[in-house]
């Protein structure tokens, strides 16, 4: 090998030596940025989480002193923490699934406040009042337990989950406790709240539906009636333990869901292009669908279309009244009548038992001043606990859309505000 060429492969050795140690330079400063955002991120989560903790806590405190107005506004400071909490739980570094008790508590607090926030107006209860002392020991421990956590990051003794150098180097991370460890020693010395009675959506319900479940077999013959073929044509594609015990099968491009309550749904998977009917001819469908499965007075309350596709809701009647919260939805595939997807969960057919006290008239009075309703009717509303609501439902116009506001027919006081889409101007 001559000496020209040994120089020129001499430099070429360099060059690429040079260049491989400027590339590695370059990674390792991007990966320490990385690194340190993520640390940045996994820090503001945690005291984002602390801070909201807190706040739910010292509101839970608080209302053991409150009486009048004062009821209402402390809980709503309560459920603001307790959705901040759980927002900020769910960008913490590591997978929080397993803080379920940590989690549920923080929950059922929330939740547990926002049903009292409407009817406190003279004041809690001594049942209430004690249920939220307790929450508020809970509160302040788990609040005084993650501010221990945060002098021990502040320390070194507890270091941010994957805020190694390395970026989630696991050796390093197995030599020192992280946040995510930690917290799951927390969760396993949380002591969980009995379940509680109220109107929410985490409350222990006593009533149960009167509705006879149905066997195993017989959730396999109303599959194949609404599938429209044999029971051994079906194909079982999954299911549910449990007190759901859905069971979903399949035939062709037919999907059904059923559970012990009955249907819960069933959808196709076909393209539908072209439509060749219009959407009073898709709505007749679907009331001849439902009429030949006994749903008895069902009322029509949305319609629209998409693309070839009409979609529906039907609520169900009872005395003159709209059980909007006992409602099916219809979808007829607009080339052929067929129906392409039905959705009754939300349907159970049970009375409600509904009774209005409060007439009409006297209804009207609780309006808010200048609000002129343009129709009214009774409704019958679920309430987040699931109890049935006898209202009246006021239908006008502000501020450029459909104002709907609902009275309670037993209580007189508004239940519920609804706002149409605000119409575009000319």
């Amino acid at each position: 090998m001559g000496k020209k060429t040994k120089i020129i492969l001499a430099t070429y050795t360099a060059a690429a030596v040079l260049a491989l140690g400027l590339y590695a330079w370059l990674s390792h400063d991007r990966l320490e940025d990385y690194r340190l955002a993520a640390k940045y991120s996994a820090d503001r989560a945690f005291e984002e989480t602390l801070g909201a903790v807190d706040a739910l806590s010292a509101a839970l405190e608080k209302s053991r002193y409150a009486t009048g107005g004062m009821c209402s506004r402390l809980c709503g400071e309560a459920y603001a923490g307790a959705q901040a909490a759980e927002a900020a739980m769910s960008t913490l570094p590591f997978s929080t699934q397993e803080l379920e008790h940590i989690s549920a508590f923080i929950n059922v607090a929330g939740d547990y406040a926002y049903s009292l926030s409407c009817g406190v107006g003279e004041g809690f209860s001594e049942e209430q009042r004690e249920t939220l002392s307790d929450m508020a020991a809970q509160a302040s421990a788990l609040s005084a337990s993650l501010k221990e956590l945060q002098g021990s990051i502040n320390s070194g003794d507890v270091i941010l989950d994957g805020s190694q150098p390395g970026f989630g180097n696991l050796e390093l991370e197995a030599q020192v406790e992280t946040l995510g460890a930690r917290l799951l020693e927390y969760e396993r010395e949380f002591k969980p709240m009995a379940e509680l009675e109220y109107d929410g959506k985490y409350g222990l319900r006593q009533e149960k539906s009167q509705k006879l479940r149905l066997t195993e077999e017989e959730m396999l013959d109303l599959a194949a009636e609404y599938a429209g073929v044999d029971k051994s044509e079906l194909k079982k594609e999954y299911d549910y333990e449990g007190e759901s015990g859905r069971r979903c099968y399949s035939a062709g491009d037919m999907t059904v869901c059923v559970s012990p309550e009955g249907l819960e749904s069933m959808s196709q998977s076909r393209l539908v292009s072209e439509g060749k009917m219009d959407l009073s001819q898709a709505e007749e469908k679907a009331a001849e669908f439902l009429r030949a499965r006994g749903f008895e007075n069902m009322e029509l309350t949305e319609r629209r279309q998409s693309g070839a596709l009409a979609h529906m809701v039907f609520a169900r009647m009872e005395n003159g009244a709209l059980c909007l919260g006992d409602k099916l939805s219809v979808s007829i595939a607009m080339d052929d009548g067929s129906v392409y997807a039905f959705n009754a969960a939300s349907y159970s057919g049970e009375e409600t038992g509904a009774s209005w006290t409060l007439d009409e008239s006297a209804a009207a009075e609780k309006l808010p001043q200048g609000f002129s309703a343009e129709n009214s009717r009774k409704v019958v509303l679920k309430s987040p606990g699931g109890k049935n609501l006898p209202c009246y439902e006021f239908t006008g116009s502000g501020g450029g859309r459909q104002v709907k506001i609902y009275i309670n027919a037993e209580t007189g006081a508004q239940c519920s505000i609804i706002l149409g889409e605000k119409q575009q101007s000319a």
